[in-house]
């Protein structure tokens, strides 16, 4: 299997990015620098996490809220708790 041992992310704030990701706990698999191209935000493409439980999920982006994130959709319930 590959992996990616690290993703390096173009921001405007990186510091700010930087202090986020660390709640996460991800930050030693993400480096930030300061981003030279002009952007609306989005470059076109996603990454993901994994995680084993459903309230993972919810403890994650529960912390990605509190933490400045914005939410793009509404949540939905799987029916697993």
């Amino acid at each position: 299997m590959n992996s990616i041992h690290t993703v390096t992310l173009e921001v405007n704030d990186p510091e700010t990015a930087r202090a986020f990701y660390t709640q996460f706990g991800v930050d030693s698999f993400i480096e930030v620098r300061p981003g030279t191209a002009p952007t609306s935000g989005f470059r076109g493409y996603t990454l993901s996490l994994l995680v084993t439980q459903p309230r993972a999920v919810d403890h994650f982006a529960q912390t990605a809220l509190d933490a400045g994130a914005t939410s793009l959709k509404q949540r939905t319930t799987s029916g697993h708790r």
